[in-house]
């Protein structure tokens, strides 16, 4: 039987780098073992054991494999099922992210039938993966996230571009013509972290980009960026990348 899904096991060496590329067709990633720091879609997020994550097509991301290295296991996901997905809600545009046991149990199996070759390992690879795809939206409708409303889509995007400005939750509210207290709350609740937090996300990924295109002064950069000093640039920098902005330049 000829199947169109595309399935792998990638393993990754500790602390190796993937610079920023694109893919050309969606696909789902479970972490099996280790861990690794992805920058995608202006989020900077941590993958670990049981994590099971969206690639959209053509989405720029890097990452930064962790200390112990990583495993993963990644396979695609065919236009109908993508489809099927975004008429129910799941915005797989959004690389969206969930971590459960159910994935890796589900996961072992997909391994255990990778490993085999004979006439329903076609099938039985597809099935399985069409049975995580299909776990995966069910367990992110429980969560309440799927479509994000417009409003609270903008206010995201007027944050981000102005992320190097000091703009506060009342300022932003006012823009999208919603309460502060309303605005807080479905944006943690449907991005998973404060405002706040995005905000110096965003700020760390500017910081990130400008470390690896010039040779910009770390206080410049801390500026251009919005942290309040050098040293407040190191301490978001290293929060989120493991380790310090002058470490970071050397490996590029």
């Amino acid at each position: 039987m000829q199947s169109g899904l595309q399935l792998h096991l990638s393993n990754y060496p500790a602390l190796a780098s993937l610079e920023e590329h694109v893919h050309t067709e969606t696909s789902f990633c479970l972490v099996i073992a280790g861990s690794y720091q992805e920058n995608i879609r202006s989020r900077v997020s941590e993958h670990v054991r049981g994590d099971l994550l969206v690639c959209p097509s053509a989405t720029p991301h890097a990452q930064l494999i962790g200390a112990k290295g990583a495993r993963k296991l990644i396979f695609t996901a065919s236009q109908t099922a993508q489809d099927y997905l975004t008429e129910r809600g799941i915005r797989l545009d959004q690389a969206p992210c969930l971590r459960s046991e159910k994935f890796l149990q589900l996961g072992a199996r997909l391994l255990s039938e990778l490993r085999n070759e004979d006439a329903y390992t076609a099938l039985a690879r597809e099935g399985l993966a069409l049975e995580l795809i299909a776990l995966f939206a069910r367990e992110k409708q429980c969560t309440g996230q799927t479509r994000e409303p417009a409003w609270l889509k903008s206010a995201r995007d007027y944050i981000h571009d102005e992320c190097e400005q000091n703009i506060t939750l009342e300022h932003i509210a006012s823009e999208v013509h919603h309460h502060p207290v309303h605005l807080a709350r479905e944006f943690k609740r449907y991005y998973g972290m404060t405002i706040g937090e995005y905000q110096r996300q965003i700020r760390v990924e500017l910081a990130a980009r400008l470390l690896k295109e010039g040779k910009l002064p770390l206080s410049d950069i801390a500026l251009t960026c919005g942290f309040a000093s050098h040293a407040n640039l190191c301490r978001s920098f290293k929060a989120a990348y493991a380790m310090t902005p002058s470490q970071y330049r050397q490996q590029f």
